[in-house]
């Protein structure tokens, strides 16, 4: 039976001895059948929360390879930048523009890139090329504003909200 069926149980249970039909029952039998729903119902919890612990300790350990991996594979990307521009390195100070072997090929490729210098922003405002910048969406800083409702100000559209967190340990 489910957490869910079983405290509907007990829900339904208090509701019939409160009925005129319930009222018959002795009251041994309703303490004891109370006794039977409740233990039921916490031995499902009990059950639930190690679940629960289980799956939350699986999840940490995946976390924690997860970020040993993301290491493994930051080093390993570094380790292929450092070669790629020895690779360029040589190849310009050799003169070499192409190299082909049966295992591998190397050639450089033109590319263009945008750079922009730290005067740009202001030349774009001052000259109304507003269409040379991208606009981004403001965003709450909740943060600041949870610092400042902490401190009694009233900040329109902004409160504070407590919640009751479950915790299983």
């Amino acid at each position: 039976m489910t957490l869910y069926e079983l405290s509907q149980k007990y829900l339904d249970f208090l509701s019939f001895i409160e009925s005129e039909e319930g009222e018959m029952l002795p009251d041994e039998a309703v303490k004891d059948t109370l006794e039977s729903i409740q233990e039921a119902i916490e031995d499902k919890m009990d059950n639930i929360a190690c679940l629960y612990k289980n799956l939350s300790a699986e999840a940490e350990a995946i976390k924690a390879e997860e970020k040993r991996l993301e290491t493994r594979r930051k080093s390993k990307e570094n380790t292929c930048k450092r070669l790629k521009n020895y690779l360029y390195s040589a190849m310009l100070s050799t003169g070499k523009k192409k190299l082909e072997t049966p295992r591998s090929a190397l050639s450089f490729r033109t590319s263009r890139s945008v750079e922009v210098e730290d005067g740009f922003l202001a030349w774009a405002k001052e000259t109304g090329r507003e269409d040379l910048l991208v606009q981004q969406e403001p965003k709450a800083n909740k943060t600041e504003i949870g610092v400042l409702l902490k401190t009694g100000e009233v900040i329109p559209g902004a409160q504070l909200v407590e919640r009751q967190n479950l915790q299983i340990k």
